[in-house]
């Protein structure tokens, strides 16, 4: 019989994995806000006095333009800061109810910054049990917050 996949243990591991590059990216968007901020260009007026024109019903307001462009930019920087920070809240929550060889296992395995994850043999080795029992540990640790993340 196929093994299936539960998607929410998926899932949460992948929140695990993600963690510290969410970390990074939300100190990235917070940076971008700062900016966006401070490098606002300002309100410019035009002068067409120099200029020949016709009468026109086309009515647009550059000034204002700007100001929407800079609102609408600013709004959705919030949302995607807010959705990171939701995020890593909620990440961080959910590990108070683990214990401490727990909390280790998973700063190890899942917090560690190699580019790629430490084999549980290694995490045995750090924490002091057996790459089974690791193995073992990691199954009750998601199935225990894979709701709360």
């Amino acid at each position: 019989m196929a093994k299936t996949i539960d998607k929410t243990f998926s899932d949460a591991e992948g929140k695990l994995y993600n963690y510290n590059s969410t970390k990074i990216e939300l100190k990235s968007l917070k940076i971008d806000l700062e900016y966006l901020e401070i490098d606002y260009k300002g309100c410019k007026a035009i002068s067409y006095a120099d200029e020949r024109t016709g009468e026109t019903y086309n009515i647009s307001n550059t000034v204002e333009s700007e100001v929407l462009a800079k609102e609408r930019q600013i709004k959705d920087l919030e949302s995607k800061i807010n959705k990171k920070e939701r995020q890593i809240r909620k990440i961080e929550n959910a590990l108070e109810l683990l214990k401490e060889e727990e909390k280790r296992l998973v700063n190890f395995r899942y917090f560690s910054n190699r580019k790629k994850a430490p084999s549980w043999l290694d995490v045995g080795e750090e924490i002091g049990y057996s790459d089974k029992k690791c193995r073992a540990m990691r199954n009750d640790i998601i199935n225990r917050i894979k709701t709360l993340i």
